[in-house]
C-alpha cells in the first residue's frame, strides 16, 4: 500500500470544521484576500493547474516569468520550489532522476528562502516573506521526513512553524499558511522519528489541531487549497485510516476537474487501499484505454503503476493467473522499464507464479528483481520469497498493509 505514499490525491473543498482556530476579528468582516497583485495571482493559478496536470514543463515557464516580472518578490521561486517538489514525486520510484529533482528542488527551496530574507531586510511586504520563507522551509521539512531524516526534518519544519505563525499574526487572511502550521503539529505529534526528536527538546504537536489547521487551509486558503487536499488524503489513508472519507472526498476532486488524469490516478489508488478490488481493477481497464499510446511525457511514466494495480486488484482476489497476465503487461508495455513500478511488477508476478505451484518461474522474477535497484523493500521480499515461496495470506498482507 505504499503506492499512495507519495502520488495519493484527496479533498475536495469543504467548509472549515467547527473545531478549527479560525483567524478573525470575533464576527467583524472577514479579512482582506491574500493577494500577490493581479499579474502574478492570474500567473500563479495558471501555473498551479498545468503542475496539478503534470504539464511540468509548460508550468515552469509560467513560474520562471513571475520570476522574471518580480524578481525581488519570493513567490516564483517558491513556484519552482514546489514545481521540482512534484517533479521528484513523480518520479520517485527511479533512483538516479529522483536525485536530479531532489538537488533542483533543494536548490529553488535555499533560493526562495534567500529572496525572502532579503524582502524582510529591504522593508517590503513583510507578510509575504514569512509565508514564503515559512512554507520553503516547511516543504524541505517535509522532503527530509519522507527520507526518514528526522533531525533534519524537525529543524527545517520548526523554522517554518514560527516564521508562518508570524505571518497569520500580521495577515490572518494568508490561510495558505495553516497548511503549513498543520503539517508541522501532525508530525511532530504523530511520527515516530519526528516524536523521539520532540522528545530530546520538549517540544509537542497536536494532531487535532493539525488536521483541523490542514482542513483550514484547504477550506480557505488562496494558492495552495490543493496542496492540502493532498497531504489530508495521505494522512487519512496511512495514518488516521478513515479510508470511507478519503474515498469520497476522492471522487468529489475528480469530479472538479474530470480531465485531469493525475486525479483520475489518484481515485484508483485510494480505491486499492480502500480494498474495493472489482472497482478499482474497473477504473484501471477504464484508464488504460483512455491512455493507450498517449503521448504525455509524465503519464506515459505512470502506465507501469496502473498495470501493477490492475495486477494486484486480481491478485488480491485470490486470481494469479489474471494477475500475473497484468504484470506481465506492466513489464512489457512500458517506455521506462527502470522504474521502481516495474520492479515491483516481477515481484508480484513472482508471487502470482508461487501461489499457482509454478516455482521456477517464480524463482526467475525474483532474481531479476534482485538485480534490480532496491525500491521499497523490494530486495527484501524477493530474498525471502527465494528462501520460501510466500503463501497468499502472506502476499495479501503485503499488497494491503505494506
Amino acid at each position: 500500500m505504499k503506492h499512495l505514499a507519495i502520488l495519493i490525491l484527496s479533498l475536495s473543498l469543504a467548509p472549515s470544521p467547527s473545531g478549527a482556530a479560525e483567524p478573525g476579528n470575533g464576527g467583524g468582516p472577514e479579512p482582506e484576500l491574500f493577494t500577490l497583485g493581479p499579474e502574478i495571482d492570474a500567473a500563479y493559478e495558471k501555473g498551479i493547474a498545468l503542475m496539478y496536470r503534470l504539464e511540468f514543463d509548460a508550468a515552469e515557464e509560467v513560474f520562471q516569468d513571475v520570476i522574471n516580472v518580480s524578481s525581488s518578490h519570493p513567490a516564483g521561486y517558491f513556484a519552482m520550489t514546489a514545481l521540482y517538489w512534484w517533479r521528484a514525486a513523480q518520479n520517485f520510484d527511479v533512483q538516479s532522476s529522483s536525485t536530479d529533482y531532489e538537488a533542483e528542488f533543494l536548490r529553488h527551496a535555499d533560493e526562495t528562502v534567500r529572496i525572502s530574507e532579503l524582502m524582510l531586510k529591504s522593508g517590503g511586504r513583510r507578510d509575504h516573506a514569512l509565508f514564503f520563507l515559512g512554507s520553503a522551509h516547511g516543504l524541505k521539512g517535509r522532503w527530509y521526513a519522507l527520507q526518514r531524516s528526522w533531525w533534519k526534518s524537525y529543524v527545517s519544519g520548526n523554522k517554518g512553524r514560527k516564521m508562518l505563525k508570524k505571518c497569520v499574526e500580521i495577515s490572518p487572511s494568508i490561510y495558505d499558511a495553516y497548511l503549513g502550521l498543520g503539517i508541522f503539529d501532525y508530525y511532530a505529534d504523530t511520527l515516530p522519528g519526528v516524536l523521539g526528536v520532540a522528545a530530546l527538546i520538549f517540544v509537542r504537536g497536536d494532531r487535532e489541531r493539525g488536521i483541523d489547521q490542514v482542513r483550514l487551509a484547504m477550506a480557505k486558503g488562496r494558492f495552495f487549497p490543493t496542496e492540502a487536499r493532498i497531504f489530508l488524503i495521505d494522512i487519512l489513508t496511512r495514518h488516521e485510516k478513515d479510508l470511507e472519507a478519503a474515498l469520497v472526498e476522492s471522487r468529489l476532486l475528480r469530479a472538479s476537474d474530470p480531465d485531469n488524469s493525475f486525479f483520475w490516478l489518484g481515485e484508483i489508488l485510494t480505491l486499492v487501499h480502500a480494498r474495493e478490488w472489482d472497482r478499482a481493477f474497473d477504473e484501471c481497464m477504464k484508464f488504460l484505454t483512455a491512455h493507450l499510446g498517449t503521448k504525455h511525457p509524465w503519464m506515459s511514466q505512470q502506465l507501469s503503476l496502473v498495470y501493477l494495480q490492475a495486477g494486484d486488484a486480481k491478485l488480491a482476489l485470490n486470481k494469479p493467473a489474471e494477475a500475473a497476465a497484468w504484470f506481465t503487461q506492466g513489464i512489457e508495455n512500458t517506455a521506462y522499464p527502470a522504474k521502481g513500478w516495474v520492479t515491483y511488477c516481477y515481484l508480484r508476478r513472482g508471487q502470482a507464479f508461487d501461489i499457482m505451484g509454478r516455482r521456477e518461474e517464480a524463482l526467475k522474477d525474483y532474481r531479476t528483481v534482485l538485480e534490480r535497484d532496491n525500491f521499497w523493500d523490494s530486495r527484501l521480499y524477493a530474498g525471502r520469497a527465494v528462501k520460501e515461496a510466500p503463501g497468499f495470506p502472506e502476499v495479501y498482507r503485503q499488497i494491503t498493509e505494506e
